[in-house]
């Protein structure tokens, strides 16, 4: 399985937007970023990748990319098309991701309702 699409706004990530290894969202105020990286680990950075705040802990693992799914769930993929991490967030068609001026990663629903988060708020 491979992506094609990217996200359009560097802070945020819709329904069946992709970030491919190596791509990365910004938060408006560009202290932090999210990194879909090389090595299959989805990690938060504050500051141009000083220092980690929060990460997906798959680093290793052979990933295709970041999809946040068109069912509300964020997941991370190997080649083979299984599912190697997730948020847990599906039966919410529509949620979109936003990494936040305030340090934090969320995935909201359509109704700005909070369905998970990277709990690292400054």
């Amino acid at each position: 399985m491979s992506f094609a699409s990217i996200a359009e706004a560097k802070d945020r990530l819709g329904p069946d937007e992709v970030l491919n290894k190596g791509d990365s969202l910004t938060s408006n105020n560009g202290v932090y970023s999210l990194v879909c990286q090389q090595d299959g680990n989805l990690v938060l950075y504050i500051k141009g990748g000083s220092r980690a705040l929060w990460a997906s802990r798959t680093d290793g693992k052979a990933i295709t990319g970041c999809i946040m799914q068109g069912d509300g769930n964020l997941v991370l993929y190997a080649y083979s098309g299984r599912a190697v991490w997730a948020t847990g967030t599906h039966g919410h068609p529509g949620a979109y991701l936003v990494v936040q001026d305030d340090g934090n990663v969320v995935i909201y629903s359509l109704e700005g309702k909070a369905l998970w988060a990277t709990g690292t708020h400054h």
